[in-house]
């Protein structure tokens, strides 16, 4: 199984607005999912919150 990519442009915020591919897209906002972990939906999910939770409460504004 390859690695899945998800990705939104700048300004979506919606789930249907999500494209979900085998490549990169090359959009604003990416997230690659390595097929080491895609198959467990639940460790996946742990792993973008603390992602989130970092960006809201470590990373400075904007981005460095």
């Amino acid at each position: 199984m390859a690695d899945r990519f998800y990705s939104v442009i700048l300004g979506e915020g919606l789930a249907h607005q999500v494209t979900e591919g085998s490549s990169t897209s090359g959009e604003a906002i990416e997230l690659r999912v390595s097929d080491s972990i895609y198959s467990n939906k639940l460790a996946v999910i742990i792993g973008v919150e603390a992602i989130e939770q970092y960006l809201a409460t470590t990373e400075t504004n904007p981005i460095a």
